[in-house]
This record gives structure tokens, C-alpha cells and sequence, in this order.
């Protein structure tokens, strides 16, 4: 007796599906997909719309940031300086008080100063970046809020936009929009997802710079 599989009969199965059961089915697919399409749409725009994180800057602060959010100062005097790198995506925002630094005070305080707050501004975001930063920069502030100390008729505002303006140039970083002077303070807000600046005046008025 010989065991030869080869001369085995070949055995074959078939399964039906009844044509109802496919039409079902198809009909219950379609309709989870015409009651899911819509909730996934609504999903996707509210995380289009939701409102960014906000963090503060306070004054003679410098923050840099990589995440989409909102860095945020009110400057009246004082001038929000906003360095962005759109390659990598990141940028800082400094809240710069003073022309010049008291050479006691640079290793503490860069922030507060211009002629500081601008190279430390710029190293944190080339650190931030991980490669070469393409840095440009928007200002915003330099008001007229004290008109009484004003020396040599130019006030502190202007002072302080001159200073950034001087070393933004001798660190070579392109000021590619501006929000100065008057007579009224700001908030500035700094959109690190897309580099937009919005400034908010006091009357309500709001200037994307």
C-alpha cells in the first residue's frame, strides 16, 4: 500500500457570500463614511483655529521659541525686537529698555540693552536652530511716552530704535518691517508658526507687521 499524496484527489472549498450581505455592507461603509467625513473635517478646522499658546516676555527678557506660539510684550519706550529664521521656524522676541549697556551690568541683563540684546538674541536662535539661521528682524515700539526727559531733542524712544537699528546693522540682520514712534504704547504679539507680528494699539486698531 502505497502512501502518495500526488494521487490524492484536489480537495476545494468555496465560501458564498450571499449578493444581499455585500449589498449591506456596502451600504453600512458608505454610510459610516458620510457620517465620519463631516466630524473629521469640523476636527481638522477647529485645530486650524484653535488660539495659540501665549508667552510672556517681560521687560530686559529675551525668549526663544521652536513651538507655534505667541510670544507676547506691551513696549511704549521700549522696542520688541523679533528675530525670525523661516527655514528652521524658530525665532525670540528681546523687550529692550536701554540704548547702551553699563559694562557692570551686560553679563546679567542682555536683554535690557541694545547693543546686548542683539548678538544674544541672535546666538539663542542660531543655538535653537540646530544649523545656520537666516535671521531677519521687526521692531516695534520706540514711543514718545515721557516727552519731559527728551534730551537733545530726541527722546528715549528714539534713542532706543537708533541703538537697535545700529546693531541689527552691524550684526548684519535685515530689518524687514518696523511699527515705531508716536505717542502710545503697544502689544506686541510674535507669531513663531509663521514669523507674522500683530501689533494691538490702545484705540483697538491692530497693524500685522
Amino acid at each position: 500500500m502505497t502512501n502518495n499524496m500526488a494521487d490524492l484527489p484536489e480537495l476545494k472549498v468555496e465560501a458564498t457570500v450571499p449578493l444581499g450581505s455585500i449589498k449591506e455592507l456596502q451600504q453600512l461603509s458608505e454610510q459610516l463614511i458620510s457620517h465620519t467625513q463631516p466630524a473629521i473635517q469640523l476636527f481638522a478646522g477647529l485645530q486650524t483655529h484653535l488660539p495659540l499658546q501665549e508667552v510672556r516676555v517681560a521687560m530686559a527678557e529675551i525668549k526663544v521659541e521652536k513651538r507655534p506660539i505667541k510670544l507676547v510684550t506691551n513696549v511704549g519706550s521700549c522696542v520688541a525686537l523679533c528675530l525670525y529664521d523661516p527655514i528652521h521656524r524658530c525665532g525670540g522676541l528681546a523687550h529692550i529698555m536701554l540704548p547702551t549697556a553699563m559694562r557692570k551690568l551686560q553679563d546679567y541683563v542682555p536683554g535690557k540693552f541694545a547693543d546686548t540684546a542683539v548678538p544674544a538674541l541672535a546666538e539663542a536662535v542660531r543655538r535653537l536652530s540646530g544649523k545656520e539661521a537666516f535671521l531677519s528682524a521687526k521692531i516695534a515700539g520706540g514711543a514718545c511716552i515721557l516727552p519731559h526727559l527728551s534730551n537733545n531733542n530726541q527722546h528715549m524712544g528714539e534713542k532706543n530704535v537708533d541703538a537697535v537699528k545700529a546693531a541689527l546693522k552691524a550684526h548684519r540682520i535685515k530689518i524687514v518691517a518696523e511699527d515705531i514712534g508716536g505717542s502710545y504704547g503697544r502689544r506686541v504679539e510674535f507669531n513663531i508658526g509663521n514669523g507674522a507680528v500683530t501689533i494691538c494699539l490702545p484705540n483697538g486698531e491692530l497693524r500685522e507687521i
